[in-house]
């Protein structure tokens, strides 16, 4: 085991490792299908690059990484805590006793401070590469809990309409970690009211929803989801999406109110097929007198029916042929689309984030203890400093003639 966390912790295989991974993001951040939704090579699929991050080379380097830091950690912990408290047992380097010379005042004009031995300089920076090395550790933690268990996908509402995300079809585009549920989750959702043209003091123009949201365990709470900001539920949030379009609502014997959405075709038009009660395939349009999402409205709006080639006028309110039953438009709306994200391990990442910046700061500071007197004449004592230690010595030389010092 001892040779193992040697190794672990050894500066050539974590700069190896880091060498490897950003070598590695470099080319799967131009590989072409990730972010076209091209077909992907077969030579790509052999080696795990049609997705690149979650390949395993990719997680098997991170993990590594991961390994190394905590070794890394764990060999510093000791050390760190006797340095803070004093203890300087096999630490520091050696300065030579200058005749006349006071070892203890150069070290506080060196801004070390302390009332007895030893003295201190920046005290709680020893930290530093402790706290450093920790933020990893949470950072990488959570991203890959994050890529275990996360999840998310798209569904579509229109005003009204209530949907459970754990039905068939309901959701689609969904995405997920190798360890989260295998279904979507038992959440009903129901859009209350929809702007399609909202503007958003600071942003362009845009869109904002109202959505009421319940389900097990959860109180039933309505909130406004924008673009900006989402709907908080147990522990996923709704965004809204940038797609939308008319909605038909039609009510018909068995099928109750049903939200046909319609996707845009021309400016003035949009339609979609769907299959009738008794499985036809129909197709429902609408046409507009002026482009569908013209802010100053459609204007007036034209509802068919296409059945065998022969398309029909619908009249809104009046009975229809819609399969083997009749059905009646209820009215002609707006859909709009969403997206709902469980990140579990986002907290953990913005913490490491905040942890590793914090330890980047204490590195900032040229922590030291030093250890004045000795019980070697010709020694006026030892210093250890997290950086500087050169500059250190040269300073101590310039006070007199002779070399400045040894490694001890």
């Amino acid at each position: 085991m001892p040779r193992v966390l040697r190794l672990l912790r050894s500066p050539r295989l974590a700069l190896g490792v880091l060498g490897f991974l950003a070598a590695y993001c470099g080319l799967a951040a131009w590989l072409p299908w990730p972010k076209a939704g091209a077909a992907v090579p077969g030579w790509a699929v052999t080696l795990g690059l049609d997705r690149p991050f979650a390949s395993p080379v990719f997680l098997l380097a991170v993990g590594l990484l991961f390994l190394s830091t905590v070794a890394c950690l764990w060999e510093r912990t000791p050390g760190t805590l006797r340095l803070w408290r004093g203890r300087g047992e096999g630490y520091g380097v050696s300065f030579e006793s200058r005749p006349g010379l006071d070892f203890g005042g150069f070290l506080r004009s060196e801004r070390f401070r302390g009332a007895s031995r030893p003295l201190f300089r920046f005290r709680h920076a020893l930290f530093g590469g402790w706290v450093l090395h920790l933020g990893l550790v949470v950072l990488i933690a959570g991203v890959a809990v994050e890529q275990a268990f996360h999840e998310g996908g798209a569904f579509e509402l229109s005003e009204g309409e209530r949907l459970s995300l754990s039905a068939p079809g309901a959701v689609f585009a969904r995405e997920r970690g190798p360890l989260a549920l295998d279904t979507p989750p038992e959440l009903l959702v129901t859009l209350v009211a929809f702007d399609p043209f909202l503007h958003q003091p600071g942003y362009a123009p845009d869109r904002a929803s109202r959505i009421r949201v319940e389900g097990p365990g959860l109180a039933a709470r309505e909130g406004t989801v924008d673009r900006a900001d989402g709907v908080r539920a147990g522990p996923l949030t709704i965004y809204q999406a940038i797609p939308t379009g008319l909605a038909l609502n039609v009510e018909g014997a068995g099928l109750g109110v049903r939200s046909f959405h319609l996707r845009t075709r021309t400016p003035l038009q949009a339609d979609g097929e769907f299959l009738a009660p008794g499985g036809e395939p129909v197709r429902l349009g609408v046409t507009g007198e002026r482009a569908l999402d013209d802010p100053r409205g459609t204007g007036v709006l034209r509802v068919w029916i296409q059945r065998q080639g022969e398309r029909a006028e619908i009249v809104p309110g009046t009975v229809f042929a819609f399969g083997t039953a009749p059905a009646r438009l209820v009215s002609v709306g707006r859909w709009a689309g969403f997206t709902y994200a469980r990140s579990p391990g986002m907290p953990a990442v913005f913490a490491g984030f905040a942890i590793v910046l914090l330890g980047a700061t204490l590195l900032a500071f040229p922590a030291g203890v030093a250890w004045p007197g000795s019980t070697e004449e010709r020694l006026a004592g030892r210093v250890f400093v997290t950086r500087g230690r050169e500059l250190l010595l040269a300073e101590w030389a310039r006070q007199g003639q002779n070399p400045p010092g040894r490694e001890t």
